[in-house]
């Protein structure tokens, strides 16, 4: 039960990412209002997850762990109560909120509450599971509710699934608490507006938006290189009375890195941004129910599904870079194909779907992996941090960029070439070799420790 508790809120997160996009069109609204409604959870998510981490730190990874859950089921029925518009992108706002607190806690209580080798993997593996369950599900689940209730019944799903978490989490343990971490504001603030300014200067073909926002974050980028040395250089005394800086720029001297987290980047800017575009046109151009868009979605979640497992395999024999390169160019191909067969039968756009669902999947088990190959020592949960909030504001951007440029064929081929730079680099940046462990000896947070 106590691993039911700590792996269903992960599961809420991620289905929460997918089961909103086959209601679009019933929510209605225009493009801009539809891409805040995805991109307001992304944003508040990508901005915070690190942050959260901190707050695990410092107020424990179970009492983070239910209160991020509590958040997400307030943010929950705060969208099922409104008709739309602002109000639910505040809603979802909450919601994202919530889901960046519960989510870098769920690992830190899986690693405590299980510290035996063997079932902590075999948890581990049920945490990750549930991922590829919640993204298959998503699509089918929300289009059989659309089918029976309004829109708003996607959210209330989610609030019996936090109550039960919150009444079987009780046996859940806490690893130690770093009383001296304290939560990088700064940080908070300017990586959350600068993401935030970009995301509507794309939405709205912005450019003074989109340079505020693209100068904000580089604001934040040099606050936390300044932090990160400041904290390298302080003394162990006064070392507790500075803030753990958000990200570790410090990580991406190592080639590898850069090239992983520029995929992980990649791999979600192209993927939900036409995650977000076909669910439109299977509705709009298509004709087809909400169920049925959901059963073509969920032939896309379920390459993803068979792209996982193919991930893993291929990268324990054949090493994670040539494993990317497949998945990558996989996924090239099949939003190639997607583009292509826009105006053609129907078989071969879910056909297209699944060779992009399992490209994607098959990259991005690759990269997690050499991810943490590449990581110094003990440094390993900062990078996978790092990794997904580059995933997450590559969703967020994906959304808003594929979003404005309309036509599918056009933003298809966007998507392609995107993959396909991202293959380039990981041919020529992603190399073998581990780097050495950091001579700094800062403290890891658990921010670092994101999932999936």
């Amino acid at each position: 039960m106590r691993a039911l508790a700590v792996c269903l809120g992960f599961f809420l997160v991620m289905l929460d990412s997918t089961i909103v996009t086959v209601a679009l069109p019933s929510i209605g609204g225009g493009t801009a209002t539809l891409q805040w409604v995805v991109d307001a959870y992304t944003v508040v998510f990508a901005a915070l997850v690190l942050a959260g981490g901190s707050f695990a730190d410092r107020f424990g990874a179970r009492r983070s762990y239910h209160g991020g859950m509590t958040i997400f089921a307030l943010g929950s029925v705060m969208c099922a109560c409104t008709t739309g518009g602002a109000w639910l992108i505040a809603g979802r706002v909450v919601q994202g909120v919530g889901a960046a607190v519960l989510m870098p806690s769920s690992l830190a209580l899986i690693r405590s509450t299980y510290p035996e080798p063997a079932r902590q993997a075999r948890v581990i593996g049920l945490w990750g599971g549930l991922a590829g369950v919640a993204a298959a599900a998503g699509p089918l689940l929300g289009g059989a509710l659309l089918a029976v209730a309004g829109w708003p019944a996607l959210f209330l799903l989610n609030v019996p699934f936090a109550v039960l978490v919150l009444c079987i989490g009780r046996g859940l343990v806490d690893p130690p608490r770093h009383a001296g971490a304290r939560v990088d504001v700064r940080g908070v603030v300017t990586s959350t507006c600068g993401l935030a300014l970009l995301v509507a200067g794309c939405i709205a073909a912005h450019p003074p938006l989109i340079v505020a926002g693209a100068l904000v974050l580089g604001l934040f980028v040099l606050l936390q290189y300044r932090a990160s040395k400041a904290l390298a250089e302080a003394p162990a005394t006064g070392g507790r009375r500075r803030p753990a800086p958000m990200l570790r720029p410090d990580l991406l001297r190592h080639r590898a890195l850069r090239a992983t987290v520029v995929t992980g980047f990649a791999l979600n800017f192209a993927f939900y941004g036409q995650f977000f575009l076909v669910t439109l046109y299977l509705q709009e151009h298509r004709h087809l129910s909400p169920l049925l868009t959901g059963v073509a979605l969920a032939v896309q979640a379920a390459g993803a599904v068979v792209g996982s497992p193919f991930g893993g395999w291929a990268g324990h024999r054949y090493g994670p870079r040539a494993t990317m390169l497949v998945g990558l160019l996989t996924g090239a191909a099949g939003f190639a194909a997607l583009g292509a067969c826009a105006a053609g039968p129907l078989p071969a756009v879910l056909a297209a779907l699944f060779v992009v669902g399992f490209g994607i999947d098959t990259a991005m088990t690759a990269a997690t992996s050499l991810t943490l190959q590449a990581a110094p020592d003990g440094h390993a949960g900062v990078a996978s941090g790092l990794l997904n909030t580059m995933r997450q504001v590559g969703s967020a951007l994906g959304v808003a960029v594929l979003g404005a440029v309309g036509a599918f064929p056009n933003a298809m081929l966007i998507a392609t070439g995107t993959y396909l730079a991202a293959a380039l680099l990981v041919a020529l940046r992603a190399g073998p070799t581990r780097p050495a462990a950091d001579p700094a000896g800062t403290p890891v947070t658990a921010g670092g420790r994101a999932g999936r």
